[in-house]
Formats: C-alpha cells, structure tokens, sequence
C-alpha cells in the first residue's frame, strides 16, 4: 500500500509527484489509463509534421509556474511570442479581442456595439448566466455579434443556462472610450489584453517536450495502461480493470469528475456515485491538415497564430497555424493547421458529416484543394469544454467537500470540473501535494505526541 496514489498522468499529476518527490516524500504510486503520459498534453509526428491534441500554448503570469518550467525544462528551450490572432467576420479580418478592435467591420455592426454598450443593462445587480452578464457589462451589440454566437459554438450549450464564474481572466472588459477608438483607428488598437496576449512554446517536439522532461525529474515508476474502473471508498480500494487493487490512504485524481463519481463506491454517507450524470462537459473535433506551402497564397493568413469564427457558416469556432506557431512543427516549405468543432452526445455518422464538412469549409475559406493534403488526422476529445450549467454552480463544492473527507484530492481541468489553463493545472498540482504533506506532518506529529503521552503515563503507573 503507497500512502498517496495519483491517478492520471498528465500535467497535473506528474506535477503533484514532482513536489512529493521534491519534498523528499517518496510513498507513492503513479497510475495511467493511456500507454503513455501526458493526456491531452501530448504531441504526435506524422510524416515530418508535428501536432499537438489541439493548441496547447503556455500562458504565464505566476512566478512559481515560470520557476517550475525552468527547472523542469528550462525556459531558454521556449519561444515567447506575442500573440497574432484574429477574429473573421463578414470577410473581414480583425484583431482580437473583438471589443476593442472593431476597425473596418460594417457600420452597422459599430453603431450596435457602442449603442449596447451605452445602454447596456447596469440595473442588473446579479447575473444569473452568462447571457444577462454579458447584457450587463458588454451590452447588447457585443453580445449579438460575437460573445453570444462564439460561445455558442464553442461549448454547443445554451449559453442563456450557462453561469458566467467561468469568464474571469477569459474575456477581457472594455469601456467606451477604447471601442469607438477602435472603430476610428486600425493602428494601436489594443490588441494585447487578455491572459493569452503572449505564449510560449516548445522550440523542439511540440508540448510533448514539457511532459518528456517533467517525467524524466520524477524518478517514482508511471505504471501505464492502468485503466481505474472502481474505487471501493470504504475499504480505500482502487480496482483497475486488468484486476490490479491497490490501498491508499490520500488519493490524488485528475480523471475526469462525472467518471470519478461514477466509479465510487458509495458508503451510506457519501452519495457521490448518483450525481455523475449531472456533471456536463462538450467534445471536440480536432482535425490537421498539412500541405505544400506553396499552395498557401492567402497573405492575410501569413503571420496568424489562430482565428475565431463565430458565424453560423463555419461549423468550426477556430482555426490555428501549426507552422506560424513554430516553424518546426512542420518541414521545410510546409505548413499545416488545425480546425476545432464541438458537439454534445452525437453518434459516430453525425461526427463524422460534420468533420468531413467541416475539413471542406476550412479548405474553401484558406483557398486549398482536397488534392494539395499531404496529411490528415482527426482527433475526437470526448472531455474538451466543461459546461457551467445551473446544476454545478450549485453543488460542485459540496462534492468538493465530501471527496476531500474520503482524502480525495479531485483535481486540473476535469478532476475539478472547470474551465483552466496549463498554468492551473500546475498549481492544482502543486497545492495537493503541499496539502497533503502538511497533513502527513501534522498527523506524524500528533503520533508523536500521543506517544509521548501514552510513556509518561506508564511511568506514572510504574510508580
């Protein structure tokens, strides 16, 4: 029995076991479902070119996260680049965020931005979803144009039975002076708000490089091709599905919490196992595409690193550019990109329409021929965008709460069931493992106590 078990071997988790094993703590156990680590932080090669499971780029405004790249990686092995990105409406390009960059888009358009900011609804005093907090900061034209269509396609949910906790650093505010100068101006606009206005990245063997040398610092086993399939919660059993059981006494999880939930075997008081089906996330296409660059005639799209649609032409809500995001990632004289689309609960023929249309539209839109693809790959993510419904802005917490009295630590993107970055996923990490080393010390300490208690009581009896 390992006095700690991590279950998941992605960021989060192998960056639990890093501090575990920085803090000369080394009774633990690392399991893994996939037979390699990383979820969905992993690259793949194919033909020259290199992909990641969607655009995984580093954002960074913590000290501790750049100091744990640095030590893992080293920060010299990264480019840093400004972002380039763009949002395509009414075939026209412009900066994001949409907000402040309104240069060049119909009149129409600016006239309803500035008049639904300036009317937008301040009298409500608590947004009960993210539409009514848009309404109340952002204002009708800014919703009606991009935050309402966007956000639609990219979780697949009525954004009017989504709460908004979720915007917080995700969606830049504004104020009317920096939109009608946007609207006036195509220079100096401000395009660099936002937690992702720079990035950095891999200079070598895309995000995988990071997962390569944060497993190479651990020196405790992954035992991969460990798929969990129960957690016996009274006895504090973990059954595998090739019927391997292992004890623990603190567990750190970053399986995905509806699953988590499912596979618990519930004690009389704990009732996790029935509100798995209430927890909602989307999935998500991600296709790439890689050809010739001589194909590649569309200047506008020269220096992108990604563009936003959010009309209901496109199925697909983004676009990136592989080769503008690292020129490594593909040969010389190639280039490659990837497409994102989200759905809900749809069977295999309605995935597979709407990849093959949404492949057709990206081809249409960059000006390719089916015939100029030298790769294809299609990746479907069956957990991409959690979904912020009513249901769990009301008792996420409280699972929180019961899981952490079992010593649960369910924890990263999908163990706490939110909306994050690479950047939480380290600190998720990082905080379990402090928390529970804390609580090994203080429990150890007690021991000790106690022990030096029961001594003096004997002696006591002795005499």
């Amino acid at each position: 029995m390992a006095e700690v078990v991590i279950v998941g071997a992605g960021l989060t988790g192998l960056t639990a076991a890093y501090y575990l094993e920085k803090n000369n703590f080394h009774d633990f156990k690392i399991f893994e479902k996939e037979n390699l680590s990383g979820g969905l932080l992993r690259s793949f090669n194919q033909d020259g070119f290199t992909f990641d499971f969607t655009g995984h780029l580093l954002h960074i405004n913590n000290q501790d996260f750049y100091n744990f790249l640095n030590e893992v990686a080293g920060i010299n092995n990264f480019f840093v680049q400004n972002r380039n990105s763009s949002i395509f409406m009414q075939n026209t390009f412009t900066q994001y965020p949409f907000q402040t960059n309104l240069y060049g888009l119909p009149e129409n358009i600016i006239y309803d931005v500035i008049y639904g900011f300036i009317n937008r609804k301040k009298n409500i005093k608590s947004p009960k979803s993210f539409h009514e907090w848009v309404l109340k900061y952002f204002g009708a034209g800014i919703g009606k144009h991009f935050l309402f269509p966007y956000n639609k396609k990219l979780l697949s949910y009525d954004i009017k039975k989504i709460d908004h906790t979720w915007t917080g650093r995700f969606v830049p505010q504004t104020d009317l002076k920096s939109i009608i100068y946007s609207a006036l101006n195509n220079k100096n606009t401000k395009n660099n708000l936002g937690y992702n206005s720079s990035f950095y990245y891999p200079k070598y063997g895309g995000i995988n490089y990071l997962i390569n040398k944060l497993q190479d610092k651990i020196k405790n086993k992954i035992n991969n091709n460990f798929n969990l399939i129960k957690i016996d919660l009274k006895n504090k059993i973990l059954i595998f599905e090739n019927g391997y059981t292992e004890k623990f006494k603190y567990l750190i999880s970053s399986v995905p919490l509806n699953y988590l939930l499912e596979i618990s075997q519930d004690k009389a008081n704990t009732s996790l196992q029935v509100n798995h089906k209430n927890l909602l996330c989307n999935s998500v296409i991600n296709f790439n595409l890689g050809f010739n660059v001589q194909n590649f005639k569309n200047n506008n799209l020269n220096n992108k690193h990604w563009i936003y649609f959010s009309e209901k032409q496109y199925n697909f809500y983004r676009l990136g550019f592989w080769h503008n995001i690292n020129h490594n990632l593909t040969p010389n004289n190639y280039c490659a990109i990837y497409g994102e689309v989200s759905y809900i609960n749809k069977n295999y023929k309605y995935r597979n329409n709407l990849t093959n249309s949404s492949i057709k539209q990206a081809l249409e839109f960059l000006n390719i021929k089916q015939d100029d693809i030298i790769v294809n790959n299609i990746l479907n993510i069956n957990n991409a965008y959690v979904i912020y419904n009513n249901w769990r802005q009301k008792n996420l917490h409280k699972l929180q709460e019961k899981l952490l009295l079992e010593n649960i630590h369910s924890i990263g993107r999908f163990g706490a069931w939110k909306y994050s970055s690479m950047q939480e996923a380290f600190l998720d990490g990082k905080q379990a493992a402090t928390k529970i080393l804390d609580d090994l010390n203080i429990n150890k300490n007690f021991r000790g106590l106690i022990t030096h208690e029961h001594k003096n009581i004997a002696k006591l009896l002795q005499q």
